[in-house]
């Protein structure tokens, strides 16, 4: 079940919006609850606690590591992108 599960989430294309201003730099941060909470709307439920990301400052490509299970992790591509306003 957790393999069907990372191949699911490897398929995804994750985008955050956050608010930012000059240079790409994000006013505040994002981290692994907004990573959960995008996820959520794709129709995955995975707690904060199992969602492991560096804290992001500025809009662009990162990577986000999931454990579904000891042995299953996936390496989750996600983009910020700026919040229209």
């Amino acid at each position: 079940e957790a393999t069907e599960v990372a191949d699911a989430l490897k398929a995804l294309e994750i985008k955050i919006a956050a608010k930012a201003g000059a240079g790409d730099k994000l006013f505040g941060s994002v981290c692994n609850i907004d990573v959960a909470e995008a996820l959520e709307k794709e129709g995955h439920s995975i707690d904060k606690k199992f969602i492991t990301v560096a804290t992001i400052k500025r809009t662009g490509k990162y990577n986000a590591v999931i454990r579904l299970h000891r042995s299953v992790t996936v390496d989750l591509p996600f983009e910020v992108i700026a919040q229209a306003n």
